[in-house]
């Protein structure tokens, strides 16, 4: 099921970011990139979810936090000790995919594009404040 989740991302790769975007044919954030792909494999109900929702909810059915990313598992950036504020995918080989590149005020194809806004795959290491990998369990693992 891995390989599927990151192809299915990788296909998005260009798709612009808009701020609270949850399809690729309008446009994706960062937690909407992640929740959309998910959901079209099941792991994931429907609702409004942000980056900390997404690891409250899988923490609360066992999901761990590891050193180790491996492709589909979750990448999120934030202030140390505060609110999570980002959200991305591993695809293996220190690399993640995940909308980017926007904020607040990236509302329109026109923003987007100016900014560079948009589905991208970056290095892990690509912000300074990586905070952790929660690794989710597929299904026959």
């Amino acid at each position: 099921m891995r390989e599927h989740l990151v192809n299915l991302a990788l296909k998005l790769v260009g798709c612009p970011y808009i701020w609270g975007g949850g399809n690729p044919w309008t446009g994706l954030d960062c937690s909407g990139f992640v929740v959309w792909i998910y959901q079209v494999f099941g792991l994931l109900p429907s609702g409004d979810w942000t980056a900390q929702g997404l690891v409250e909810w899988f923490e609360h059915r066992g999901c761990k936090r590891s050193q180790q990313p491996v492709a589909a598992d979750l990448i999120f950036y934030g202030a140390p000790g505060g609110k999570l504020s980002h959200v991305m995918l591993a695809l293996g080989g220190g690399l993640v995919v995940g909308a980017s590149g926007g904020g607040r005020e990236t509302t329109t194809f026109e923003e987007a594009r100016r900014r560079g806004a948009m589905v991208k795959v970056k290095p892990i290491g690509y912000r300074s404040d990586l905070q952790f990998v929660l690794h989710v369990p597929m299904a026959g693992e």
